[in-house]
């Protein structure tokens, strides 16, 4: 360590056994933590848990200027952040403070980065924050679904590029999907137009992975004579053309096209430009049977 560094870390620690902050104007709110209030904003309401914060970070070594560590402004969910609580719970929007603490204490995986810009020496840092902003819960999810409504080409392409590049299933590709069937039961006859098919499946967003529709076996599944029009969104139908007749099963990327299109599903649980997921077994396929009324 260099030795202007020894003589601050010493000062630090003299300052500290004499019962004063190291923080010039600041007060001790945890064991090693500094904190002073540095501006007043015109907020009144400190944020809750369930809000978020749009917050400017800016992280330094004591008298090095601010940011030369670490600097940030982006939104923070306040729920499950134990570490930036402690500091935005104090503040209103508008307000900016300064927090001074053990390189070890920092938040770093919640400011979203990690103690590696500190390098092996974990000594003094001091952030300066901005509360720039608060954001209710219903304002959140209120923006969070007006964002997913206004889906686009570009975004359809960019959850396909994100998911292919972390599967690490092998997808085969055939009129205009993705598809992956089980190596065990891809022999046989396949299902075949005119069939009375029943399927059973799990759709599911790629994007997070959340299932938004399901059809199990033990309910019946769906039943529908293939080709018929109307009876199913067409990536289902060459979904089914591709499973064997017995017990068929496999798993299917379907884009817009094939699935709900650059509107949506009708009931507005699917996004428009949304890929999706399903995972389809083949319950029962018969030649001519009779459809369900």
């Amino acid at each position: 360590m260099k030795p202007q560094g020894a003589l601050l870390l010493a000062a630090v620690a003299l300052l500290a056994g004499c019962g004063r902050s190291p923080l010039r104007g600041g007060s001790e709110i945890a064991d090693g933590i500094y904190w002073r209030l540095n501006q007043l904003g015109d907020g009144e309401v400190l944020p809750t848990d369930s809000d978020s914060v749009l917050v400017r970070v800016r992280a330094a070594r004591p008298n090095a200027a601010p940011g030369s560590l670490f600097s940030t402004e982006q939104w923070y969910a306040m729920a499950g952040q134990p570490g930036l609580e402690r500091f935005l719970g104090r503040m209103r929007q508008g307000d900016s403070a300064t927090v001074l603490m053990h390189g070890s204490q920092a938040p770093w995986v919640e400011l979203g980065t990690d103690a590696s810009v500190l390098g092996r020496d974990t000594g003094w840092v001091q952030l300066e924050l901005s509360l720039r902003g608060v954001r209710s819960l219903a304002t959140s999810r209120r923006m969070a679904r007006e964002a997913l409504m206004a889906r686009d080409e570009a975004d359809e392409a960019r959850i396909l590029r994100e998911f292919f590049a972390r599967s690490a299933v092998r997808w085969d590709s055939t009129m205009g999907l993705w598809f992956a069937l089980d190596s065990p039961l891809v022999a046989g006859p396949r299902v075949q137009s005119g069939d009375l098919v029943t399927l059973a499946y799990t759709a599911s967003f790629l994007d997070n992975g959340r299932v938004f529709d399901r059809r199990s076996e033990k309910d019946g599944g769906i039943t529908f004579r293939l080709g018929d029009p109307d009876q199913v969104i067409k990536g289902l139908e060459v979904a089914a053309h591709l499973l064997p007749r017995q017990g068929g099963h496999g798993r299917f990327i379907l884009p817009a096209e094939l699935a709900f299109g650059p509107k949506g599903s009708s009931s507005a649980i699917v996004p428009p430009w949304t890929p999706v997921q399903y995972d389809v077994r083949v319950v029962a396929a018969e030649q001519g049977g009779i459809s369900p009324p």
